[in-house]
């Protein structure tokens, strides 16, 4: 079975999302970044937009799963989640489209972050060093398995499942933020990526705590 990032998938979960797009944000960003010629795009830029559209899309896809199907705490946070990244897709698919960058590329989806040069942070360098051993492989991406045994579950179960799910995707999410943050070039890259790290750093702190409440009962 075709994992959910490899296409055709990749392309229908990314189109699909796509279509939900608020062309406001689209359209704002897209004018702010029309003069940056596609030749002088800095390519951890183009990168961390494009493997982010890939990895929100997965994010929204498993909250709307949680849709009726939870306590009202968690389908809040799951509501969150669709609207923050639902916005912040908007807006990287604005910058791609002014930069004249394609949304899907093909290859590993973090062949950006094998390929970077000058890479000083040591985070940095060891999430690089990561990313090169898995081969370019997106981390913290739930599988076609998993995804299917969270539209299955109910109850508990359900929300512990999801849980669990979105606090991987996160905890995967934030250092590809900090390597665009500290090795991108653009200054409305580096502010998403700063509030993104700060948005799901606050959100995994909150799923690690309903994580042991719900254990124990």
């Amino acid at each position: 079975m075709p994992h959910l990032f490899q296409a055709p998938w990749r392309k229908r979960a990314l189109f699909v999302l796509c279509a939900v797009i608020v062309l406001a944000a689209f359209g704002f960003y897209a004018y702010k970044l029309s003069e940056k010629s596609a030749n002088t795009v800095n390519p951890i830029d183009s990168g961390f937009a494009r493997s982010m559209l890939l990895h929100h899309a997965q994010a929204i896809q498993m909250s709307m799963m949680m849709r009726g199907a939870a306590s009202p705490e968690i389908q809040a946070l799951a509501q969150s989640i669709i609207m923050k990244q639902t916005r912040e897709m908007g807006v990287m698919e604005g910058w791609l489209t002014a930069w004249n960058e394609p949304v899907m590329v093909d290859g590993p989806p973090m062949a950006w972050v094998e390929n970077a040069t000058n890479v000083r942070h040591l985070d940095d360098q060891l999430y690089q060093a990561q990313c090169k051993a898995d081969g370019g492989v997106m981390a913290g991406v739930a599988t076609p398995e998993q995804l299917e045994q969270l539209k299955n579950a109910s109850g508990i179960e359900k929300e512990v499942l999801f849980l669990e799910l979105m606090l991987a995707h996160h905890r995967a999410a934030i250092p590809m933020a900090w390597f665009a943050n500290r090795n991108g070039e653009t200054s409305l890259v580096k502010a998403l990526a700063s509030a993104m790290i700060r948005d799901q750093g606050m959100e995994i702190g909150w799923i690690q705590l309903k994580l042991q409440q719900l254990k124990k009962s």
